[in-house]
């Protein structure tokens, strides 16, 4: 009956649809969004430790050697609390599935498997449950009608924890001392955190995750100093200016080459500066060429001058590796196969690391996960941004863009580890936004049709000539009942 009235002027709902996003995602700290970050905070709980201590006969030795225990089954417990939650809302899963974080699932799962196989199953199991901890979480965060603020709180939970962990590090050097702060090769002299210190039987994070910690908190604070109020402004600013000065001290050269080049990402996927930042950018390129800084610089990424090619021995691992791969090449060898099966040897490189884990079936669905998630970032931050520019925070993609050059030298998300939480998150939300746009996108043409259907039955109705065109189906796009 409402359709068949005549039109004389625009229905309030269809009005306050113009000149706006037509789905709009909710803002504050919601249940689901503090269920997020209660489910993160039990991830990140669990962060070095591991099942070591427990299966000693004199477990617990004290009140530490309970906590470090108890400790590394938190994202186990994690994990259950998730499967909970995605029982109750499984009606929305199948849709998260068959994105990014199906393929992430299939690769811990295959992983997992083959983890009962290995020469030491219960350990391998273990960290492949870990793994799957990770995944499981985001999947019962993202199974909601729409995720998108949710996913957003737990990225800023995310970089405040790895900004904490990179402010952490930085002040405890003057407590170790040298044991922390090694002479080394180049420029600075120094390398933080190139000796293993230890801190209430944990082991202290090696110089190149030091750096993976600064250079994803730099990261954020360089993206945040031109968003939000003045106060929070300032403090990422200094937040900025810590994670440089720990990224040098740090001397992880991989970490520091893609840190420079995600930063250049930061300024490109702002789309209105990018002439600007170009132009500064070269400017200052040619500025630096003056001062001798790229000879400098050459001397501090090589620390002796000379390129080697070995990469520090990453190379000779990486040989092994290829091999280990070859004795299982269908489903691996189980999660840290590495560790167990070339004497506590780490591969050092996230794509082949993946290969000898879950091999080519656990590994592909892996791959294709990241190269949808880049596709994404490409469509959504690149060359089809949003109008609503707040959707696409700019650390996102230089994150992401971070986390997968230092794959070439680093794990990072082939296991459970510092890198991939921090990143991790970044896969459901891009699949969330693409949602979210799609859905914007779908109801904007249903409006349309509808205010056309509207127009054209109010000219026929006040003797206009003309055939009506059929009005636009009932339900909405994008409303799941």
């Amino acid at each position: 009956m409402e359709l068949a009235r005549p039109f004389h002027r625009r229905p309030p709902a269809v009005k306050a649809m113009a000149g706006r996003p037509i789905v709009q995602a909710r803002s504050g700290l919601g249940v689901n969004a503090m269920l997020g970050i209660a489910l993160w905070t039990l991830l990140w709980l669990g962060y070095n430790t591991g099942p070591g201590a427990v299966i000693q006969p004199d477990f617990p030795r004290d009140t530490t050697d309970l906590i470090q225990g108890l400790r590394a089954f938190l994202p186990i417990l994690g994990a259950w609390i998730a499967l909970v939650v995605i029982f109750i809302r499984v009606h929305q899963l199948p849709y998260w599935i068959a994105g990014p974080l199906g393929g992430v699932f299939m690769y811990g799962a295959i992983g997992t498997a083959s983890s009962a196989l290995s020469i030491q199953p219960y350990d391998e199991i273990y960290w492949g449950l870990m793994y799957l901890s990770i995944v499981l979480c985001l999947l019962a965060i993202s199974s909601v009608e729409n995720p998108l603020t949710d996913l957003r709180q737990v990225l800023s939970f995310t970089w405040i924890v790895g900004t904490m962990f990179t402010l952490g590090l930085l002040g405890a050097l003057p407590y170790f001392g040298g044991a922390a702060m090694t002479e080394d090769i180049g420029p600075t002299g120094v390398r933080a955190y190139g000796a293993t210190v230890e801190v209430l039987r944990m082991s202290s994070t090696r110089n190149t995750g030091f750096a993976r910690y600064a250079a994803v908190s730099g990261l954020v604070g360089l993206a945040r100093l031109t968003q939000g109020k003045r106060y929070a402004r300032i403090a990422w600013a200094g937040v900025f200016l810590a994670s440089v000065y720990a990224l040098i001290i740090s001397n992880g050269r991989t970490e520091i080459l893609a840190f420079l080049l995600s930063a250049f990402l930061i300024f490109a996927v702002q789309k209105g500066k990018r002439v600007i930042f170009l132009i500064v950018g070269l400017c200052g390129a040619g500025l630096l060429t003056l001062t001798g800084f790229y000879g400098e610089f050459f001397l501090y990424i090589t620390r002796t001058g000379h390129v080697d090619t070995s990469m520090t021995g990453r190379t000779v691992t990486w040989a092994q590796g290829w091999e280990l791969f070859l004795k299982s090449p269908a489903t691996g060898l189980g999660f840290q196969a590495d560790r167990f099966y070339l004497a506590w040897q780490h591969m050092h490189n996230a794509f082949l690391h993946a290969l000898v884990q879950a091999g080519i079936l656990g590994a592909a669905p892996l791959y294709i996960a990241l190269i949808v998630v880049w596709r994404l970032i490409i469509k959504h931050f690149v060359y089809r941004q949003p109008r609503e520019k707040s959707l696409i925070p700019p650390e996102i993609p230089a994150v992401l863009l971070f986390i997968t050059i230092s794959s070439i030298t680093e794990s990072t998300f082939a296991y459970y580890s510092a890198a991939w939480m921090l990143s991790a998150p970044i896969f459901a939300y891009v699949a969330a936004l693409d949602r979210h746009l799609k859905e914007s996108s779908a109801k904007a043409a249903w409006y349309k049709r509808l205010r056309m259907h509207l127009a054209r039955q109010s000219l026929t109705a006040s003797g206009g000539q003309g055939e009506v065109a059929a009005p636009p189906s009932r339900v909405m796009p994008g409303v799941r009942h």
